[in-house]
């Protein structure tokens, strides 16, 4: 049950839009067409014209995987990548059946300078999961083409971060006299306070808002269950975002459309590209996570605490926080006590 300081006074709401929703979503292979998230279903009836081999096994991956109880947003990537490796068959008419390790290169050869090395490695990774359920169900003709593909070697690079005067300048352009504003607003306060992943912001409900103990309760990767705290200032513009506009829409959802409808992972991301262009800033979901994880560590907090906070199995991920981190650390630890700068020379 979610606890709301309601001060009992009266808002004037503002019929505007600024930032607003949108419910156009985008596939790389397909430019400016309109496309659902469901991309299992667009896949299945694509496929089901041109390749009912490949529809036929990839409906049945799909319902081993709605058994295997695997998360909406699993689904999703599992579906979205599959629809990619797809088109690339299509265009080239080639059948699953004719798929070996040759086919499989050439694939990769087709991603490389086009994505990143860390998404053709995502991609890879799920037809890994096809390719060996395929085998496992006796459903493939001609082996498993995934058998001996390694995935591509990935420079590890320090990624850029935001540093927190840039949070600022985000936070001060959304109009707060608005609902869209302010909940725009509510939303990149989360982001950066409390290292919440995009999932878990689009799926918080208002009964997991606890603000009179500043917590909020969100459900990780695998459905995990996990308590994350928020500070002061986003308690008190979670409040003035529920009792301003929030309380008079119907719906379950915290953040949410207009409508009450669920605000999808692509409204989210473009509303944050919208907000940063206005201030000549690249701004994604994960990229403000990114920063906030790495300021949390330069500002002392021990590394299992951030990892309990993100919501990470491994302290294997967190530990990446803190080398970057620590870089600059270094740096000033260097300078002071460097050994060659101590020799008279």
């Amino acid at each position: 049950m979610a606890h709301f300081l309601a001060p009992g006074v009266q808002f004037n709401i503002h019929p505007h839009n600024e930032l607003g929703d949108n419910d156009v979503f985008y596939f790389d292979q397909r430019r400016s067409q309109k496309m659902s998230p469901d991309f299992f279903a667009e896949l299945l009836r694509d496929a089901d014209t041109t390749d009912m081999r490949f529809h036929d096994l990839a409906e049945q991956f799909y319902y081993d995987c709605k058994v295997r109880n695997l998360s909406p947003n699993t689904l999703r990537g599992y579906g979205e990548r599959l629809m990619n490796f797809y088109l690339f068959l299509k265009v080239r008419k080639i059948r699953l059946e004719g798929v070996n390790r040759a086919v499989i290169q050439d694939y990769i050869m087709s991603l490389k300078d086009r994505v990143s090395d860390h998404t053709v490695n995502g991609r890879l990774r799920v037809l890994r999961v096809f390719f060996r359920f395929l085998a496992r169900e006796g459903l493939s003709s001609n082996g498993n083409p995934m058998d001996k593909v390694s995935l591509i070697k990935t420079e590890n690079t320090l990624k850029p971060i935001l540093m927190p005067e840039q949070i600022e300048q985000l936070l001060s352009v959304p109009n707060k006299r608005i609902f869209t504003g302010y909940r725009n607003f509510a939303i990149l306060l989360v982001f950066w306070d409390s290292l919440i992943r995009l999932s878990e912001l689009t799926n918080l409900k208002i009964a997991d808002v606890d603000l009179k103990q500043g917590l909020l309760k969100v459900y990780g990767k695998g459905r995990k269950e996990r308590v994350v705290p928020v500070g002061t200032k986003t308690v008190r513009a979670l409040h003035l975002y529920w009792v301003k506009y929030r309380q008079r829409i119907p719906g379950e959802l915290f953040f949410c459309q207009k409508s009450g409808r669920m605000l999808e992972r692509r409204n989210v991301e473009r509303i944050l590209t919208r907000i940063g262009e206005r201030v000549k800033l690249h701004v994604t979901p994960h990229l403000i996570r990114h920063s906030a994880a790495t300021w949390w560590i330069k500002q002392g907090a021990q590394p299992m605490y951030l990892q309990n906070l993100m919501g990470h199995t491994s302290m294997s991920v967190t530990q990446r926080y803190v080398h970057l981190a620590s870089v600059d650390d270094l740096k000033k630890h260097h300078q002071k006590f460097s050994l060659a700068d101590s020799l008279r020379i």
